[in-house]
Order: structure tokens, then sequence, then C-alpha cells
């Protein structure tokens, strides 16, 4: 099985999203044991017993996902030398002369807000291992590309 890996700042957002799932979950079980305790019926034609199950399965769904990133994710300790899981960098886009900045996240990348790539995608495919002032051509959405490094900083953590 393959190493699960998640920087600092996917670890903070997902103690945060799963302590609000377990709240979540907690209301979802409530309106469940209320719909079934008080519907004509537990499953047939009681649309609260069908909403109320569908939010329970889906709280449970997710908090299963974050749990085992939680329990198997490797934390990343990127050391700013290079382009890394955990790292936010500055890059040229030669072709252009457009400037960006990118957050390079782990396996945990889906739940991340804002301008974080997962460090399966194409861009950070071409970023990662790469230091200051080193570039490297690549495919970005049909086009060549060729990205240079301006710098690397610890991501923010969330």
């Amino acid at each position: 099985m393959k190493k699960l890996r998640i920087s600092h700042s996917e670890l903070a957002v997902l103690k945060a999203k799963m302590k609000r799932l377990k709240s979540e979950d907690a209301v979802a079980t409530a309106e469940l044991a209320d719909t079934t305790n008080n519907g004509a019926e537990t499953w047939h034609d009681n649309a609260g017993f069908d909403i109320a199950k569908d939010k329970k399965n889906l709280t449970g769904v997710m908090m299963a996902k974050m749990s085992y990133l939680l329990m198997f994710g490797e934390i990343v300790e990127p050391d700013l030398k290079q382009v890394d899981i955990g790292t936010r960098v500055s890059y040229r886009d030669e072709e252009t002369g457009g400037e960006y900045k990118i957050n390079i996240a782990g396996d945990a990348a889906w739940l991340m807000p804002g301008e974080w790539a997962s460090h399966k995608a194409p861009l950070a495919a071409i970023l990662l291992g790469q230091k200051v002032g080193q570039s490297r051509a690549g495919s970005l959405v049909g086009r060549d590309v060729e990205l240079t490094v301006l710098s690397i900083e610890a991501c923010p953590t969330a």
C-alpha cells in the first residue's frame, strides 16, 4: 500500500472538519431517531426518515475518509530547499511572463480551500523537486509550458 502524505496545513483542516462532522453526525443521529420514533413508518413514505438517513450516511462516509487520512497519513516536513508537499511556491510561466503562487498539498488536497494543488496534479508534477531558480518544461491544459521557481516557503496553516 502506498503511504499517504499530508502537510501540516492539511492536518489542521482535517482536524477542524472532523470536529464539525462529528457535531453534524450527532444532529443527524438525533434527527434519524426522531423520524423513526415519530413517523408512521420508519422507511416507507417517510421523507423525513430518508433525509435524516442520507445525512447520517454522508457524514459517516466523510468521517471514515478523514479518519483514514488521520490514522495512516504521514505528516510531511518540507525542508524548503525544494518544492515538496507543504510548500508555497512562487513560479513564473516563461511563455507568458505571468507570475503565480500555489500551495502544494498531499493526499488531503480535496479538503483544502483556495489556491492548493494536489501533489498528483500536472502543475505540481512540473514543480516538485525543483529548487529556486530552476526551470522545468511540461504540459498544462493542452499547452507546453516552462515554469521557473522563484521562491519556496512553508504553506500557511489554515
